[in-house]
Order: structure tokens, then sequence, then C-alpha cells
């Protein structure tokens, strides 16, 4: 399990966030109406998940193996806002964003509000039991 968090820390903390920011910019650079999906806006959600996965796997491994304070409060939201966020990176980049009327804005404001929730979610992994 320690391999497995170690990378669920290291993808989570470091290499996530500033995969939102570039993913941001190149989906906003490049954004065209009607065009079809780029690469980038194909495997960022799924690195998403990946990601997603690798955390919930923790935390079902962690509530087996006694960790009680997955359970607790504030980190029980951790799972839950994991899940939420890679419902969020799907929609950002998808045919169906909620904010697609922004035009060349719409990646930008969608991966911020993921910004927001993966930030939020480091915080509540860090904060102290």
């Amino acid at each position: 399990m320690g391999v497995l968090l170690t990378v669920h820390s290291i993808f989570g903390e470091q290499v996530l966030p500033l995969l939102i920011v570039i993913a941001a910019i190149w989906l906003t650079v490049v954004w065209k109406p009607d065009a079809p999906r780029s690469p980038v806006a194909r495997i960022f959600p799924i690195l998403v998940d990946l990601q997603v996965t690798l955390g919930i796997l923790i935390w079902v491994m962690g509530i087996f193996n006694g960790v009680s304070y997955y359970l607790q409060f504030p980190f029980i939201l951790h799972p839950v806002l994991g899940i939420l966020a890679a419902g969020v990176a799907h929609m950002a980049v998808g045919q169906r964003n909620p904010l697609s009327n922004l035009g060349r804005a719409a990646p930008l404001a969608s991966l911020a509000i993921l910004l927001v929730l993966v930030l939020g979610n480091i915080i509540i992994a860090a904060t102290p039991v």
C-alpha cells in the first residue's frame, strides 16, 4: 500500500494540478467551435480517473486495515470530492460541458472548477487528524 500511496500523493499533489493548468491553457488556445475532441481532451479525464481509482483503492484498503481516520471528518470528504472531480473532468472537456455557452473560455472555466476541487482535496488530505 505504501507504493500506491506514494504514487497517489505525488500525482495528486504535484502532477495533476500542473496538468490541469496546462490542459486549460491548451484547450483554450486551440478551441474551435464544433471541432472534434483533441487528444488532450480524450486523455486528460482518463488521468483523473486513474488518480481517483488509486485513491478509492487506497481508501478501501485502509478501512479494511483499520485506519480509523479514513472515516472521520474531514477526511471522509476526500474520496467524495475525488469522485466529484472525476465527473467534472469528464464534463469539462466533453461535448456536454455545462459551460459550453462561454465559447473559448468554457474549458478554462470548467478546468478552473476542477483545479479548485483538486486543491481542496489536497488540503483535506494534508489536514492533521
